[in-house]
C-alpha cells in the first residue's frame, strides 16, 4: 500500500492516497502550511509595529507643530492688518490731530502715547463664547521733531503703532515706524 509520495513540482509530500487513507486529508494542508508557510512570525510582527511606531511618532509631532504654526501665523497676519489700519486712520486725520484718547478708536496724534485703554480683541476664534478670545494691546507713540535748514523749516511726527498679545503675558509683537508731517 502506497501511503504518499513528493511531486516534482513542489519537493513536499502533499498527496495521500490509498483506500482508507481519506481520514489523513486535513493533515494534508498542514503539511503544506508548515513547509513551505508566507506568514508572519510573532518577531516578524513586533519588529513591524516597533518601526511603524517610530515612523508615525515624528509625522504626528509634525502635523501638530503645523498647525500649531499656522494658527501663530494667523494671529501675525491679523495683527498686521491692523497695524496697517490704524496707520491708515493716523495718516487720514492729519499732522494737527486730537481727539477722545479713551480707546483704539482715537486718532490723537499729539505728543505721548495714546490711548489710555490700548485693548483689542485680535482673534475671537470663530465663536460667540468671549472667554477664549485673544485679548492685546494696541497703542502708539508720537514724538514730535522739528528742524530747520537754511530757508526751511520742518515740522513732522514720528509714530511708532505697536501691538502686542495675548493680553497680560505678551509672547508676540508687531511694530510700525512711519513718518507724518505737517
Amino acid at each position: 500500500m502506497r501511503v504518499m509520495h513528493a511531486t516534482a513540482d513542489s519537493g513536499v509530500a502533499d498527496r495521500w492516497s490509498g483506500p482508507g487513507l481519506q481520514v489523513f486529508a486535513p493533515f494534508r494542508r498542514l503539511l503544506r502550511i508548515g513547509s513551505n508557510s508566507t506568514g508572519s512570525t510573532i518577531i516578524e510582527v513586533l519588529i513591524s509595529v516597533v518601526i511603524l511606531g517610530i515612523v508615525i511618532v515624528p509625522v504626528f509631532d509634525g502635523l501638530l507643530s503645523g498647525r500649531m504654526m499656522a494658527a501663530r501665523r494667523g494671529e501675525e497676519r491679523m495683527a498686521v492688518r491692523l497695524i496697517e489700519r490704524k496707520i491708515e486712520q493716523l495718516m487720514a486725520a492729519g499732522y494737527g490731530s486730537t481727539g477722545d484718547d479713551s480707546n483704539i478708536a482715537s486718532v490723537d496724534v499729539s505728543s505721548g502715547t495714546h490711548p489710555s485703554d490700548p485693548m483689542i480683541v485680535l482673534n475671537t476664534r470663530g465663536n460667540s463664547d468671549a472667554s477664549d478670545d485673544v485679548l492685546g494691546s494696541l497703542n502708539w507713540e508720537v514724538q514730535d521733531i522739528n528742524w530747520t535748514s537754511p530757508g526751511d523749516n520742518v515740522y513732522a511726527k514720528i509714530i511708532t503703532v505697536q501691538l502686542t498679545w495675548p493680553n497680560g503675558a505678551p509672547r508676540n509683537s508687531v511694530s510700525v515706524t512711519f513718518m507724518l508731517g505737517r
